[in-house]
């Protein structure tokens, strides 16, 4: 069948064409995509930032409708309404094994390849070239096949548009508080960054019980943002210096400080910042390939701890539904991550709304 869908068939050039969409096969399913998030990790790729090259049709944040369902699935029926998840884990590799699952191993030869878990493709150009699909999925079209691991069934009665960005965005920044930090309640809390994962650290960190949560970014904007889904306190950094500055606003610096950036500079800071005890987590990978400079007193002699979380440390499979619960009950404010919303031809206007700061989290609505 023939979709419209963004792609980007060389690095640094994104169009909205029409594509050739195979029917599903074993353990796959057809799906309608009705919202997929816009993410930093979008425009990374289509930059050519990292790892998966093109040609390809973006997007891995995304909620939908199963149209169809392919020979041997048995977890997914026809009509389920399901929200996406790229990351889905094997069960059987150690880190699955030892519940590390979002570092499970089969995802480096698959999923960041653009390939389905199954390592194949079911997209093409009009003119025949094989595309990949984005972490396995390719949201950011309107029709799109996936492995039934990687949809997982939904509440009909969740907006698509806020079903489409827990499983990326969502699950990433509070994921990082509840897994990796396993913050506790009462205990202050900062978030560098206060971009679209750095803002659903502050609606984690309230979720949590954390007190005072305090945003910290370059935008006054962002700060905006950040204060109205939760955050008490904001530091400016621009004006005033992040690590002074936390430590005066909590006296002797938070039990945990997030950081949603990961730059070279932001990740020293987050660890000076911390309180001795306390626990600095790195959410960001906007310096992958940076070497950064550790102070081992900081580590040994004042007790701190330094954590990596990929993906909010999260078992996708469980957390999803965790996150999903939580917002039908009100314990979750993701109504107001989501700023504004696009056709997919506007795909340009996101990244440019997202790059500038002018939204939280930015989506594309499909139906």
């Amino acid at each position: 069948m023939q979709i419209e869908a963004v792609t980007v068939p060389e690095v640094g050039h994104v169009v909205v064409e029409t594509m050739q969409l195979e029917p599903p096969g074993p353990f796959e399913v057809l799906v309608q995509n009705h919202a997929a998030g816009v993410c930093h990790s979008d425009l990374h790729t289509m930059r050519g930032e990292l790892r998966t090259r093109p040609p390809m049709v973006l997007g891995h944040e995304g909620a939908g409708v199963v149209l169809e369902v392919g020979a041997e699935v048995t977890r997914i029926n026809v009509g389920d309404h399901v929200v996406y998840n790229w990351l889905p884990s094997c069960n059987h590799c150690e880190a699955c094994l030892t519940g590390r699952a979002n570092l499970c191993q089969r995802f480096p030869a698959t999923m960041l390849q653009g390939l389905l878990p199954n390592g194949q493709s079911r997209l093409q150009s009009l003119s025949g070239t094989r595309y990949k699909h984005c972490l396995g999925v390719a949201t950011m079209s309107d029709y799109m096949v996936a492995h039934e691991e990687c949809v997982i069934p939904c509440s009909p009665a969740i907006p698509k548009p806020v079903a489409a960005i827990v499983g990326c965005a969502v699950i990433t920044g509070a994921g990082a508080v509840w897994n990796t930090a396993q913050a506790q309640p009462g205990q202050a809390l900062a978030v560098i960054g206060c971009g679209g994962i750095g803002l659903c650290a502050v609606v984690g960190a309230l979720a949590a019980g954390c007190s005072p949560i305090i945003g910290v970014d370059l935008d006054s904007k962002k700060l905006i943002m950040a204060q109205s889904l939760g955050a008490d306190l904001t530091l400016n950094v621009s004006e005033h210096d992040l690590v002074e500055g936390l430590r005066e606003m909590t006296r002797g610096g938070p039990a945990y400080v997030i950081d949603s950036v990961g730059s070279d500079t932001t990740i020293g800071a987050a660890l000076a910042a911390v309180r001795p005890g306390g626990t600095a987590v790195i959410a960001g990978m906007h310096s992958l390939l940076a070497e950064v400079s550790i102070s081992p007193a900081q580590l040994v002699a004042q007790g701190k701890r330094l954590l990596g979380s990929f993906v909010g440390s999260s078992r996708t499979s469980l957390d999803i539904p965790r996150i999903l619960a939580a917002y039908q009950r009100g314990r979750l404010n993701l109504d107001s991550l989501i700023t504004k919303t696009y056709p997919l031809r506007e795909i340009d206007t996101a990244f440019a709304d997202m790059e500038a700061g002018h939204v939280a989290r930015g989506v594309l609505a499909m139906v």
